[in-house]
């Protein structure tokens, strides 16, 4: 069974968003907050304008995202297979977070965090410290975000409708290539189970 309770890696995660919204931080988690004027994100669409490859017509996507539960959506199979411990799995829904993270099975320092949003974009994620790039996971357009100057942060942010965005954290890996890699993967891992109209 996992753990769903508060712990100190959710805690943490829950104050580094929560700070990361409050101050311009060099290291941390982008976070969501209102709508930008003339966004520059490279290929940004108008937050304005509705969906992503991955909406479709019928389909409330933020409302079936909001019954999810972040340490529900990959089975423990999933993410001992990824090389975390589900065992350690932390729920965390603090300030701005509604996440689950997991470490190594070794208790090492990397932390990787499954956050769910239906209250934002991609496109009104606040980008101002941080580098990103267009992409795309599976069938979703997809954010990739590392701090800047880089660190051994990285994020995947996945576009779910015009209000709805998942977000892949992996922090302390060692080199911002590495936490790339991982969060690229569990992405992908975790695409599959993101809310979509089978229509």
């Amino acid at each position: 069974m996992r753990r769903r309770g508060l712990g100190v890696w959710g805690t943490a995660l829950g104050l580094v968003v929560l700070l990361s919204a409050c101050a311009s931080a060099e290291q941390g988690t982008a976070v969501a907050v209102g709508p930008t004027v003339g966004s520059s994100l490279p290929g940004s669409a108008d937050p304005s304008v509705g969906g992503s490859p991955g909406e479709q017509p019928g389909v409330d996507v933020a409302a079936e995202l909001s019954e999810m539960l972040p340490c529900e959506i990959l089975s423990d199979e999933k993410i001992t297979a990824l090389g975390f411990d589900p065992e350690s799995a932390s729920f965390d829904d603090v300030g701005l977070s509604y996440a689950c993270s997991y470490r190594w099975p070794s208790g090492g320092l990397t932390l990787m965090a499954i956050d769910l949003n239906w209250k934002r974009s991609v496109d009104q994620l606040d980008l101002t410290n941080y580098t990103s790039e267009e992409t795309s996971v599976g069938s979703l357009r997809a954010l990739r975000i590392v701090d800047k100057p880089e660190s051994e942060h990285c994020q995947m942010s996945l576009a779910l409708s015009s209000q709805a965005h998942v977000t892949i954290s992996v922090h302390y890996a060692g080199t911002a290539e590495q936490a790339c890699d991982l969060a690229e993967q569990v992405a992908a891992a975790v695409e599959p189970e993101l809310p979509r109209s089978s229509g």
